[in-house]
C-alpha cells in the first residue's frame, strides 16, 4: 500500500494540475505541477512543458521560458519544449527568436499545422515591424524637415511662432540652423544605435556596434546618443563599469540646454543626464556624495519633463536632501511624475498616503492601495511587496514577485530570513538558498550575501570547496561592481586569505574600484598592512612566535582565523602593551582597559533600539499577589488598579463581550502597560477579534489603541503601531494617552522631533499630578536625539528630568533611570555628573524590588566614564611632576606658570630658551622656582 501511494500520489499532483488548468485555475494548476516535479520525478520534461503552459497563460513568460528549458535539457527531443519556449519569447515580442524555437519544434513535428502557422506569424510581424521602423523614420525625417524649414521662414520674417512655448524674443536663426543640423545628421545613426543595443529592425543585439554609433553620434553633438552612451559606461553591457566616463558623457549632455531653441520642445538625453547625474552625487558613485548637487540636477531634469527626475526630486524633498524638508512639495512633484506613469513615484506616493504625515497629510488608505496597485502593474516589484504589507501578507507578495523570476524579489525574501521574520529566529539555511536563486541570476547584491555567508559559515580551514564557492560568488559580485565585494575581495587580496594568492597590486585596484563606487572605508582602516611579500612574510612570522607564547595557534579543533584577524590580534596586543606602558601605574592602566570595554559594551547595548518592553511571558512577575504587598502606594495602587481592569478585561473575553473587553484593557494600557502580561495563545487570537470590531465599529479609538498595544508586544514593525495611533487620534484628538504612547513609538523609530510634539500635547492636556511620567518621556526624547546633542535641547532635557523627579512619587522605577540620565548630560562637568550618578545608586537600592534588577546601559556609560577620567587625573597629576630635562620626579614648580616642575635650577636654565617662548605666548616675563 505504502509503494503505491509514493507512486500513485505525486502522479495525481500532475492529474489534477491538468483538471485546473482546463478550469482556468492557472495559479492552482501552477503549484500542483511544481508538486508533481517536486515528488514524482524532478526530470520528467512532461511535468515541465505542463507548468510552463500554465506560466504562459499567466503571462509569466521568464517562468515559462526557463521551465521549458529544463524540459528540453531532460528531453532533446520534446516538441512542447520547444514550442513552449518559442511561445516565452514571442509573448516578449522577441519574434526572430520565437520563429528559431518553433522551427526547431517543426523539424521534429513536421506535419503540425499549428506549429507551422506560428512559424508563419512570426515572420510576418518582423516584417511588419521593419517595415514600420522604416516608415517611422522616413516620417520623422521628412516631418522635422517640413516642420523646422516652416519654422525657419517664420524667423526670417521676424516672428515669433508658438507664442505659448518660447521666450518673447527673436531666435537666433544661426541656433536653429545648428539644431536642426545636429538633429538631421544624428538621428538616423543614433535609431540605428538603438536597434543594436535592443537587437530591433532586424540587428542582432549587439553593445559594441552600439557603442560604436553613440560613440560617433556623441561626437556631432547627440544628446541623446550622448546620454545613452553613458548609460552603458555605467552599466555592465558597456562591458567593465566606469563611472567616470559615464560622468563624462552625461556632464556633456546636460550641458546642452533642456529645449531646442528657446521652444518647449524637450532635447531628448539632456533631462535624463541630469538625473544620472543626480544618481551619481546623491549616491557617491565615482564622487564624493553632495545632495546638494544632485538636488540641483533633480529640479533640472523635473523641469525637462523627466518622470524619474520628478521621483527623485520629491524623495529630496520628502527626505531633507539637499533642500528643507517639504512634504506638501514632494506629494505635488509625486503626483506629477504619477501621473507621467512612473511606477517609483507612484510607490513613494503611496506610502505617504498609507502612513500619512500628521498634521501635513491625511491618512488615505484606498488612495495608497490604488497608487500601490499601479506601480505594481508596471511592475515595480517594491510595490507589489508594499500592497502586501498593507493588507498584512508581505513575505507571500515577495514569493508571488520571486515566481515571475524577479531577483530582487528572492533577494529581498533571503534578507527577510536572514533577519528573522515576524517574531521567528533568522533562518540562514533558507536566506542562502534564496540568495543563490538570485545570485544565479547576476544579482550583485545576493552573489556577495550568498559569498559572505558561506565565508561565516566557515570555521575551519578544512572546506576548500565550500570557500572556493563563497570566494567566487564574491568576485563575481565585484566584476558586477558591487563596491562591497569589491573592498572584501580587495582584503582577500591584501592578506592572501581564502585561497587567493597575495597580491598587492590587486588589493589596491580593488581597493580603489570600491570607493570609486561611493564605498566609505571604515574607520580605524590601516594602509599599513599594505606590505610586500617579504616583509608580510616576516610579519606572519613575528605573528606566529607571539601566537606560540600565547598559546593561540591553531589545531585541528580550533576555530580558524584568516591572515586579517591574525594581524589584527596581534596589533591589537601590541597597542594594549603600549598603551599599559603609557601609564606610570600598571593598576591605572588595567582599570582604564577594564572601564574602556565596559563602556564599549554599554554603547553597542545601548545603540540597539530595544522593542518595547514584551507582555508574552509564561511568570506572571505583576499578579495580585506580587502587588499586594505595594498596596497604599500611590505607583503600588496604580499598577493594582490597573491589573484589575487586565483581569476583568480578560474574562468579558472569554465571555465573548469583545467591547467590555476592549475597553478594560483599554484602561488598563493607559494606567500601567508592564502589567498587561498577555499569554501566547491570548496573543494570537486578539488581533484578529479586535480587527472584527473594528470592521464593525469604525469609530472606536479604543479598540485600535488596544491593537496597538498588542501589537508593540508581539514586535511588529513600529511604523505599523504608530499609524494605529493616528488613527485613535484622528478619532480622539483630546486623549493624552494616546499622544503619550504614539510619542514613546516614535522614540523606537528614532522620530525624536515628532516624538517631543507628542509629548508636548499629552502635557497641555494632563493635569500637573498626572504628567510626570510625561516629563520623564519628554526628557529622554530629548537627550537621546544625537542631532541635539550641542543644542539648547540637552538643557530642556536637564529641566524636565527635574520636574520629573519633584512630581513622580519616592517609589517610581524610573527615578534612577532618570538621575544616570542627568549624570550623562553633565559628563562634561565630572563633579556634577558624579553627585548624579551616586544619587542614581542610592535610588536605585530603594527601587521596589517587583520591578527587579536594573539594566540600564546609560548607567554602565557614566560609571566608565567616571573612572576613566578619574585614572586620567591621577595620570595628569604624576605628569606634572615629571622634570622634562631628566624625566626624574620633580619637587618645585615654575612660580609664573604654575605648570611645569623641575628638580633643580640648573633644570630649569637648560628648558629656559623653550619655556620663555611658552611663557610670552601667555603674557609672562618672570623666570623663578
Amino acid at each position: 500500500m505504502n509503494s503505491n501511494t509514493k507512486i500513485i500520489e505525486p502522479e495525481q499532483h500532475n492529474s489534477n494540475g491538468n483538471m485546473a488548468f482546463k478550469a482556468g485555475d492557472y495559479h492552482a494548476a501552477y503549484k500542483h505541477y511544481s508538486k508533481a516535479i517536486k515528488e514524482a520525478n524532478p526530470k520528467c520534461a512532461k511535468y515541465y512543458t505542463n507548468r510552463a503552459r500554465t506560466s504562459l497563460r499567466l503571462k509569466r513568460y521568464a517562468v515559462a521560458y526557463d521551465d521549458a528549458d529544463e524540459a528540453i535539457k531532460h528531453d532533446p527531443m520534446s516538441v512542447k519544449g520547444y514550442y513552449c519556449k518559442g511561445e516565452a519569447l514571442f509573448g516578449k515580442s522577441d519574434y526572430q527568436l520565437a520563429q528559431n524555437q518553433f522551427e526547431k519544434a517543426l523539424e521534429l513535428a513536421p506535419h503540425d499545422a499549428t506549429i507551422r502557422l506560428k512559424v508563419d506569424e512570426c515572420k510576418k510581424l518582423q516584417f511588419d515591424r521593419n517595415v514600420h521602423h522604416d516608415e517611422v523614420q522616413q516620417a520623422f525625417a521628412a516631418n522635422a524637415s517640413r516642420e523646422i524649414m516652416d519654422l525657419m521662414g517664420k524667423i526670417k520674417d521676424g516672428r515669433s511662432p508658438l507664442n505659448d512655448y518660447i521666450n518673447p524674443q527673436k531666435i537666433d536663426p544661426a541656433v536653429m540652423e545648428r539644431d536642426r543640423d545636429v538633429l538631421f545628421k544624428t538621428t538616423p545613426i543614433v535609431i540605428e544605435a538603438h536597434s543594436y543595443r535592443d537587437g530591433l529592425r532586424g540587428r542582432k543585439q549587439n553593445y559594441t556596434k552600439a557603442m560604436e554609433l553613440y560613440h560617433k553620434a556623441a561626437e556631432m553633438g547627440s544628446s541623446e546618443a550622448q546620454y545613452n552612451l553613458g548609460y552603458l559606461y555605467a552599466s555592465v553591457h558597456g562591458g567593465p563599469v566606469n563611472f567616470a566616463k559615464a560622468r563624462h558623457y552625461w556632464e556633456m549632455a546636460a550641458s546642452q540646454p533642456l529645449f531646442h531653441s528657446h521652444l518647449r520642445i524637450p532635447r531628448l538625453g539632456v533631462a535624463l543626464a541630469h538625473n544620472a547625474l543626480g544618481n551619481v552625487y546623491h549616491d557617491g558613485l565615482g564622487v564624493v556624495p553632495d545632495f546638494n548637487k544632485a538636488f540641483q540636477h533633480f529640479k533640472t531634469s523635473a523641469a525637462g519633463g523627466e518622470p524619474c527626475g520628478m521621483s527623485n526630486l520629491g524623495l529630496a524633498y520628502e527626505r531633507g536632501e539637499g533642500t528643507p524638508v517639504n512634504i506638501l512639495k514632494a506629494v505635488e512633484i509625486y503626483t506629477q511624475a504619477s501621473d507621467k506613469n512612473w511606477p517609483v513615484a507612484q510607490c513613494n506616493l503611496a506610502h505617504i498616503y498609507a502612513y500619512g504625515y500628521p498634521g501635513i497629510v491625511e491618512k488615505n488608505i484606498s488612495l495608497a492601495r490604488e497608487l500601490y496597485t499601479k506601480a505594481a502593474a508596471n511592475n515595480y516589484s517594491p510595490a507589489t511587496v508594499a500592497l502586501s504589507e498593507l493588507e498584512g501578507n508581505s513575505l507571500d507578495a515577495l514569493l508571488v514577485a520571486a515566481e515571475t523570476g524577479a531577483p530582487d524579489a528572492m533577494y529581498n525574501i533571503g534578507v527577510a530570513y536572514q533577519n528573522g521574520i515576524d517574531t521567528q529566529e533568522p533562518d540562514l539555511d533558507k536566506a542562502m538558498y534564496w540568495f543563490e536563486k538570485a545570485a544565479k541570476k547576476n544579482f550583485p547584491p545576493a552573489q556577495f550575501r550568498f559569498g559572505f555567508l558561506n565565508l561565516d559559515k566557515v570555521r575551519t580551514s578544512v572546506e576548500p570547496n565550500q570557500i572556493n564557492k563563497a570566494v567566487q560568488s564574491i568576485r563575481d559580485s565585484a566584476q558586477l561592481n558591487y563596491p562591497q565585494a569589491q573592498f572584501l575581495l580587495s582584503e582577500f587580496y591584501r592578506f592572501g586569505d581564502y585561497g587567493v594568492k597575495r597580491d598587492i597590486a590587486k588589493a589596491k585596484s580593488w581597493r580603489e574600484k570600491a570607493i570609486e563606487n561611493g564605498f566609505s572605508i571604515p574607520s580605524g582602516f590601516s594602509y599599513e598592512d599594505d606590505l610586500n611579500d617579504g616583509d608580510f612574510e616576516q610579519l606572519l612570522r613575528r605573528i606566529k612566535k607571539w601566537e606560540l607564547s600565547h598559546d593561540t595557534v591553531e589545531n585541528d579543533n580550533a576555530e580558524f582565523f584568516t591572515n586579517k584577524e591574525r594581524v589584527a590580534k596581534y596589533h591589537e596586543s601590541q597597542l594594549k602593551k603600549s598603551f599599559i606602558k603609557s601609564f606610570t601605574d600598571p593598576e591605572h592602566a588595567k582599570t582604564f582597559i577594564e572601564a574602556s570595554t565596559t563602556l564599549s559594551e554599554a554603547i553597542k547595548k545601548g545603540m540597539i533600539r530595544q522593542h518595547p518592553d514584551n507582555g508574552r511571558i509564561s511568570d506572571d512577575p505583576y499578579s495580585l499577589e506580587e502587588l499586594a504587598p505595594y498596596a497604599n502606594t500611590s505607583v503600588g495602587d496604580t499598577m493594582i488598579a490597573a491589573k484589575l481592569h487586565h483581569h476583568r478585561g480578560f474574562n468579558f473575553l472569554l465571555e465573548g463581550d469583545i467591547g467590555s473587553f476592549i475597553h478594560e484593557w483599554s484602561q488598563a494600557f493607559k494606567l500601567c502597560d508592564i502589567v498587561c502580561t498577555i499569554p501566547d495563545s491570548v496573543m494570537e487570537l486578539c488581533p484578529d477579534v479586535i480587527k472584527n470590531f473594528i470592521s464593525k465599529n469604525p469609530r472606536n479609538a479604543e479598540a485600535r489603541f488596544v491593537l496597538a498595544s498588542i501589537y508593540s508586544y508581539g514586535k511588529r514593525p513600529v511604523r505599523f503601531i504608530i499609524s494605529l495611533m493616528d488613527e485613535c487620534l484622528a478619532l480622539c484628538p483630546q486623549d493624552a494617552a494616546f499622544y503619550s504612547y504614539r510619542g514613546c513609538m516614535k522614540c523606537f523609530a528614532e522620530r525624536y522631533q515628532d516624538a517631543i510634539h507628542d509629548f508636548d500635547a499629552a502635557l497641555q492636556l494632563l493635569g500637573p499630578n498626572d504628567c510626570y511620567h510625561v516629563y520623564y518621556m519628554r526628557a529622554t526624547a530629548k537627550r537621546q536625539n544625537l542631532q541635539s546633542i550641542d543644542s539648547s535641547l540637552l538643557k530642556d532635557a536637564l529641566v524636565d528630568y527635574n520636574l520629573f523627579l519633584e512630581l513622580a512619587p519616592p517609589e517610581e522605577r524610573k527615578i534612577p533611570e532618570a538621575l544616570y540620565s542627568m549624570a550623562f548630560c553633565h559628563i562634561d562637568d565630572i563633579q556634577k555628573a558624579a553627585e548624579y550618578y551616586d544619587r542614581g545608586v542610592e535610588a536605585e537600592a530603594k527601587r521596589p524590588p517587583i520591578f527587579g534588577p536594573l539594566d540600564f546601559p546609560l548607567k554602565m556609560v557614566v560609571e566608565s566614564l567616571l573612572k576613566m577620567s578619574s585614572i586620567f587625573k591621577q595620570e595628569k597629576k604624576s605628569e606634572l611632576n615629571i622634570c622634562p630635562i631628566c624625566k626624574q620626579v620633580a619637587t618645585k614648580v615654575c612660580s609664573v606658570c604654575n605648570k611645569v616642575w623641575y628638580c633643580s635650577k640648573e633644570h630649569q636654565k637648560a628648558d629656559w630658551k623653550v619655556h620663555k617662548k611658552e611663557h610670552k605666548r601667555e603674557g609672562g616675563d618672570a623666570w623663578s622656582l
